[in-house]
């Protein structure tokens, strides 16, 4: 790990730009593998110039072996989800190499790279070679830690450090052996990944792709090897994170246990923890009040999938407490606008419509459940001020008015109305 070094390289990480419709083909000489990381794309397609589709239905986070493609300019055609039009649509220039073009970021905004693998020096004998490629978007920039299985990364340095969205590191030369692999937001130890063991060979040279399913924090990550197949596979986080939302009706503070291990303490009524990150799996969570420790007010079994937010939400009187699980989308919106979805979590409310500046946008939010995400327009940098109406479904008869609610662009959020028909309450939380 202290003998590294940047390897020579030349790097064709390119941002895709429309740049017109031609092509030219010369000889068959290069191979192209593709990364679907569009986490709201099922499958994608990709096409050059006029032809067919040569990869079709390739689903998240899987990735292709290397195929043949001839080298020269071609129009490249990327559809998502069995969509018609194309997502990405630009030309890009191929010489006689080994290609690895990743599709990511979300299907509004979607971006493609192309990252030349073949053509470099090899590492030395005794050390292999690693490029780490950041395509989580919203994540923000990360650091890669290849370490001895179980090592404390507090006692090491990043193998390679500060590597933005989009873009991508240089070779970085690391002596040969098995290492568990660790990324953490850059600049600090706070691991957003983390994965088993994997070996790497003498002499050879992988890209580990960073790639997100829509956590404000978590990714998976893909080892893609150069070699004479292009062997890639997208491994799946150790990792999980949820958060606890108070909306119950107990006069104590909550706390709240994961597997028995006292994990959240002292949640007021009205209050949101942060996203606590757990170990991937089925967990069972269990409610106490603060003032009667040892006695459950409700339990609940729910299963974290790896790399992913979720909110949980407690409502109710002490005696009958309820769940809400919520699968929480923190992709970042398109530029200048906001995301926003409505919980009805009181249970004096059986259904309500809820009005968006004074319009119409949710009808029928019944109790116990949650809207899909809304996209609205807001400012990205002192946001929009936005007025939420919760009516009676049906009705013009309006149970709370949430007014002069701050929305910044770029961000997810949720708002949750809770407490009883006497004094209802508005809350809104950023939750990415």
């Amino acid at each position: 790990m202290n003998s590294r070094r940047a390897l020579t390289f030349v790097l064709f990480l390119i941002t895709l730009a429309l740049v017109g419709c031609s092509s030219k083909s010369g000889s068959s000489n290069a191979r192209i593998r593709v990364l679907n990381a569009i986490p709201d794309a099922n499958s994608i397609s990709l096409a050059f110039d006029t032809n067919a589709p040569v990869i079709s239905g390739l689903a998240f986070e899987q990735v292709t072996q290397y195929t043949g493609v001839d080298s020269g300019s071609h129009e490249f055609k990327v559809s998502a989800n069995g969509g018609q039009s194309n997502v990405i649509d630009t030309t890009l220039n191929i010489a006689g190499n080994d290609y690895t073009y990743i599709v990511y970021g979300p299907v509004s905004a979607a971006v493609g790279g192309l990252f030349q693998d073949t053509g470099f020096t090899s590492p030395s004998s005794g050390n292999f070679g690693v490029r780490f490629i950041n395509t989580a978007a919203g994540v923000g920039p990360l650091d890669l830690y290849l370490t001895v299985p179980g090592v404390d990364i507090n006692s090491t340095s990043a193998t390679v450090a500060n590597v933005g969205y989009g873009n991508s590191s240089a070779f970085a030369t690391v002596p040969n052996g098995s290492y568990e692999i660790r990324i953490t937001a850059a600049n600090t130890k706070d691991v957003v990944f983390d994965t088993g063991v994997q070996t790497f060979t003498d002499q050879t040279l992988s890209n580990i792709v960073a790639v997100t399913k829509g956590s404000a924090r978590l990714v998976d990550v893909g080892v893609l090897k150069i070699d004479s197949n292009g062997t890639g596979q997208v491994f799946q986080n150790l990792l999980a994170e949820f958060k606890v939302v108070n909306a119950t009706s107990v006069s104590s503070p909550l706390n709240v246990s994961v597997d028995g291990v006292l994990t959240l303490s002292n949640v007021p009524y009205t209050g949101i923890s942060n996203y606590t990150t757990t170990p991937a799996g089925t967990h069972a969570f269990t409610v106490q009040a603060t003032a009667t420790p040892g006695a459950n007010l409700t339990s609940l079994i729910d299963t974290l999938n790896a790399a992913t937010d979720t909110s949980l939400v407690f409502s109710g009187p002490a005696g009958a407490l309820q769940g809400l699980v919520l699968h929480d989308n923190n992709l970042p919106p398109a530029v200048g606008h906001a995301r926003i979805r409505f919980a009805n979590v009181s249970q004096d409310f059986p259904s309500l419509d809820v009005y968006v500046n004074f319009a119409k946008q949710v009808s029928n939010l019944v109790n116990q459940s949650a809207s899909g995400y809304i996209d609205v327009t807001a400012d990205i940098t002192v946001g929009t001020s936005f007025e939420f109406d919760f009516n009676t479904a049906g009705t013009v008869t309006p149970v709370l008015k949430v007014t002069n609610a701050v929305i910044i662009g770029g961000h997810t959020y949720t708002v949750y109305v809770m407490g009883p028909a006497a004094a209802p309450q508005g809350v809104i939380t950023k939750d990415d």
